[in-house]
C-alpha cells in the first residue's frame, strides 16, 4: 500500500478518535435524585430544577426517583439507588456529603385554642398537632420535647395533614400547631388561612426558647431567630424577634461522587435560584449551609468537596477536570505518531529496496544486451527487460515502488531498449558482411 493512502487513513482514524473523545466529553452527566411525594416543596422545586437543565442543555441532567418518607431517602442513597437526595438533617445518610440547604424549617408553635401557651413546658397535659404527621414529624417533635426535659408522653400528638386542618381547629382538636413548613410558599399560604380562621389578632406563636443550648446538643439542629413579621406580615407574627430551632432539608450527595460532577451541579442549582422560585417560591431560601467553607468537611454536617470548592470560590477548570485524560490522550497521540513515521520510514525504505533490486536486473540486462553473441540471446535480454518492466509497473500500481523509483527505472529501461537496438543492428550488419 503506497505511503500516502496509508497516511490519509491514519488521519482519518485520528479524527474520528478525537471526534469520539469530545462527543464523550461533551456527554452531560446524568445523575438520579430521590425526591419525596409530589405534594412536598422540595420534590417540586427538584422537579422545576431538573427541567430547567434539560431545557438548558446543561451539563448535569437529572432523573428523579420518588419515595415516601426522609428515611426512605437516606437508605436509598446510601444503597447506591440514588446519586443525590433530599434528606432532612436528623436523618442523614451516612453516605451522604451536603451539597445544599433547600429549605429551613423553624421549629414554632402555633397557638389556636383559648388555652395560654407560651413556652415547651406549656405543653404538657395539651394537644399539638403535627402537620403532615409522619413518623419522621412525630419523632422530630419527640426529640425536641426530650431535649428540652418533656416527657414526650405527657403531650398528646395529633397527626394532621393540610386538609383536615381547618376542620381540627373547628371541633377543637388541637391546642396547637405545629407547622414544620419553610416560611415562603405553601407553607406561609397555610399559615394565613390558619390567621383568617383564627383571626389574624388572636393568632399566637411561640418557640424554642433553649435554642441555642439544646443545637449544642444535637448539631442536626439550629439556632435561628426569626425577625419580626417572619410568619405572617400584617399584622406581623412574631410580633418581636422570636428564639427558635429549625432543621434544613438538604440535598446531599454521595461521598464518591466526583468533585467535578458536584462542582457542576451546585453552580447550577445556585444560579437557577430566581428562574426556580417563578414555579416553586421557596427556592428563594436555597442557600449554603451555615458553616465557614474552610470547615465544610470538617463541620458535623459536612459539604461535599465539589460544593465546598463552588462556595470558596475553587472552581475546577478545564485542565483541572480533564488533566489526566489530556495528557493520556497527548501521550498515546504522540506514540501514534511516532508509530506512522516508523511504518513511513519503514515503508519509503522498501520502495528504495524494491527499486534499487529491480535497477540492478536491468543493468544486468544492459551489459548482456551490449555483448549477446547472436540473436537469440538478445531476444532473450528485450523478454526479460519486458517481464521485468511489467513487474515494476504492477510494483508501481500497488505501491512497493514509488513514483521517483520508477522514473529511474524506466530511465535505465531506456538504456537497455537503446542498448538492445545497437546490438540487435551490429549483429545484422556481421551477419551482411558475412
Amino acid at each position: 500500500m503506497r505511503p500516502g493512502p496509508l497516511i490519509a487513513t491514519l488521519a482519518f482514524v485520528l479524527l474520528g478518535a478525537a471526534a469520539l473523545v469530545l462527543s464523550f466529553m461533551a456527554m452531560p452527566t446524568r445523575l438520579k435524585v430521590g425526591v419525596g411525594p409530589d405534594d412536598r416543596d422540595h420534590a417540586r422545586m427538584m422537579a422545576a430544577f431538573a427541567r430547567k437543565l434539560q431545557d438548558d442543555r446543561a451539563p448535569v441532567r437529572l432523573t428523579l426517583v420518588r419515595k415516601q418518607t426522609f428515611a426512605e431517602l437516606a437508605r436509598a442513597l446510601d444503597a447506591g439507588e440514588v446519586d443525590l437526595a433530599v434528606v432532612r438533617s436528623t436523618a442523614m445518610p451516612r453516605q451522604g456529603l451536603t451539597v445544599a440547604v433547600l429549605h429551613e424549617l423553624p421549629i414554632v408553635f402555633v397557638v389556636v385554642g383559648p388555652t395560654r401557651l407560651n413556652t415547651l413546658a406549656d405543653l404538657r397535659q395539651r394537644r399539638v398537632g403535627v402537620l403532615r404527621g409522619t413518623p419522621e414529624n412525630l419523632e422530630l417533635l419527640d426529640n425536641v420535647l426530650r431535649l428540652a426535659g418533656i416527657n414526650p408522653a405527657q403531650v398528646t400528638k395529633v397527626p394532621l395533614e393540610p386538609d383536615n386542618m381547618a376542620a381540627a381547629i373547628d371541633q377543637k382538636q388541637v391546642d396547637a400547631i405545629l407547622p414544620l413548613a419553610p416560611l415562603q410558599g405553601a407553607g406561609r399560604a397555610r399559615l394565613l388561612a390558619l390567621a383568617d380562621r383564627v383571626g389574624p389578632k388572636r393568632l399566637r406563636v411561640f418557640g424554642v426558647d433553649e435554642g441555642e443550648a439544646l443545637a449544642a446538643t444535637d448539631p442536626a439542629m439550629e439556632a435561628i431567630e426569626l425577625p419580626r413579621g417572619a410568619l405572617i406580615g400584617n399584622p406581623p407574627l412574631p410580633g418581636e424577634p422570636l428564639p427558635t430551632l429549625a432543621v434544613t432539608q438538604r440535598l446531599v450527595a454521595r461521598t464518591k461522587l466526583p468533585v467535578s460532577q458536584i462542582n457542576d451541579l451546585t453552580r447550577l442549582l445556585f444560579t437557577s435560584r430566581v428562574a426556580l422560585a417563578a414555579d416553586v417560591p421557596s427556592a428563594k431560601a436555597i442557600h449554603a449551609p451555615t458553616t465557614d467553607t474552610g470547615e465544610g468537611l470538617a463541620a458535623a454536617l459536612p459539604l461535599h468537596p465539589g460544593a465546598a470548592a463552588y462556595f470558596s470560590g475553587d472552581q475546577n477548570r478545564f485542565f483541572d477536570r480533564y488533566g489526566d485524560l489530556v495528557y493520556v490522550g497527548a501521550m498515546a497521540l504522540t506514540g501514534l505518531f511516532s508509530s506512522i513515521g516508523a511504518l513511513v520510514s519503514y515503508l519509503m525504505a522498501r520502495q528504495r529496496r524494491n527499486a534499487a533490486r529491480f535497477t540492478d536486473q536491468l543493468l544486468d540486462l544492459l551489459k548482456r544486451a551490449r555483448h549477446a553473441p547472436d540473436e537469440a540471446a538478445l531476444t532473450a535480454v528485450e523478454k526479460e527487460a519486458d517481464d521485468l518492466l511489467a513487474l515494476a509497473f504492477s510494483r508501481f500500481s500497488g505501491g512497493a515502488i514509488g513514483s521517483e523509483q520508477f522514473d529511474t527505472f524506466t530511465t535505465v529501461n531506456e538504456s537497455v531498449q537503446m542498448a538492445i537496438a545497437r546490438r540487435a543492428a551490429q549483429l545484422h550488419q556481421a551477419a551482411s558482411a558475412a
